[in-house]
């Protein structure tokens, strides 16, 4: 009977010690939760300070992964996107491409420079388009779309996601061991490499969708990127384009077709293109240190990767707002 009591006893202190370790030192039961829109499907909830994964994820009363915005905001570049500029989870608010060139511009300048990060996972540019009409843009002087070939037919389902989708939560895990669990383990690999084999196995008909993958219908070239750049025309602010390849692009050295129709779409519209597989070519690699995890994950950025991505948007971007402040010079001096 003792021998059980002890066994008993170490197994609580094991589980209550594993409790304590992921909810304090990785953040589990703090996971940055998501609200649902009728007009751009879901973003991050607004005014959230969140400390997951040993990352601070901080989002202002707009859902942006951004400092506030405020009325004495005079100079906005908007740099909007899915999440290779989210960052999500696994990026530090500090590490972020936005937060980087925010403080480089509001140095290089000497007054603020706001870069306000406008972006959700699987956002489409229509996504970003339906919400910057909902919300407003911000007085933008300069706008940015960071985007991948897959967005050229990524267009909005309004499919559930908020609550249903494990990765995008509305209400926090009590307990921080059934979350490891069932967010991690069980979503992760038993459901892909168990049940889902059973279930094709023995229906082999049926349709068993993951339930971490989101589904998007798109038959059309995405109307996001029309709606920005018919926009940005009538703000008169520039507009550009960063192109953001997956790895097996850079394996091959080119764009899918997908790509391919952005780059087109950009020529067609005189968009200017800030192209990482030209970088990638002239002297700028994209090697596999960039990226979060390359076996498992071959688009989204590391800390390592938002600096890359940050130092080659800094040049034109700098145009524009050297542009801006010439214009406006009485009214803005450093």
């Amino acid at each position: 009977m003792k021998k059980w009591r002890k066994i008993l006893v170490l197994l609580l202190v094991l589980l209550s010690t594993a409790e304590l370790l992921l909810r304090f030192v990785f953040g589990f039961c703090n996971a940055p939760l998501y609200v649902e829109d009728p007009d751009f499907e879901y973003v991050f909830a607004p005014d959230q300070y969140r400390f997951r994964f040993r990352n601070v994820v901080r989002t202002n009363a707009f859902s942006m992964r951004s400092d506030p915005v405020n009325p004495t905001d005079t100079t906005v570049v908007l740099l909007v996107g899915d999440s290779v500029i989210n960052g999500g989870n696994p990026t530090d608010h500090d590490d972020l491409a936005s937060t980087i060139l925010e403080k480089q511009f509001t140095q290089h300048y000497h007054q603020p420079v706001r870069v306000l990060n406008v972006s959700a996972g699987s956002w489409g540019p229509d996504n970003v388009f339906a919400f910057l009409k909902k919300k407003g843009f911000f007085s933008a002087d300069v706008m940015c779309l960071v985007t991948s070939s897959h967005d050229a037919y990524d267009n909005m389902s309004h499919h559930k996601l908020v609550g249903v989708n494990p990765n995008y939560p509305d209400k926090q895990y009590t307990v921080a061991l059934y979350e490891f669990w069932h967010r991690y383990i069980y979503t992760l690999f038993v459901y892909h490499y168990v049940e889902v084999p059973l279930k094709e196995f023995f229906s082999p008909a049926a349709q068993h969708a993951p339930n971490d993958v989101i589904h998007k219908f798109g038959t059309v070239f995405n109307p996001g990127f029309q709606h920005l750049a018919d926009t940005a025309k009538v703000m008169h602010i520039p507009f550009c384009i960063y192109l953001h390849p997956e790895l097996p692009e850079i394996a091959q050295n080119r764009y899918d077709s997908q790509g391919e129709e952005i780059l087109a779409f950009a020529r067609k519209n005189r968009i200017p293109v800030i192209d990482e597989l030209k970088l990638h070519r002239s002297g700028f690699p994209l090697t596999n240190d960039l990226f979060r995890n390359p076996d498992f994950d071959s688009i989204h950025y590391n800390a390592k990767g938002q600096a890359y991505m940050a130092k080659h948007l800094y040049p034109l971007l700098k145009q524009y707002l050297d542009a801006y402040f010439a214009r406006h010079a009485r009214t803005h001096r450093p």
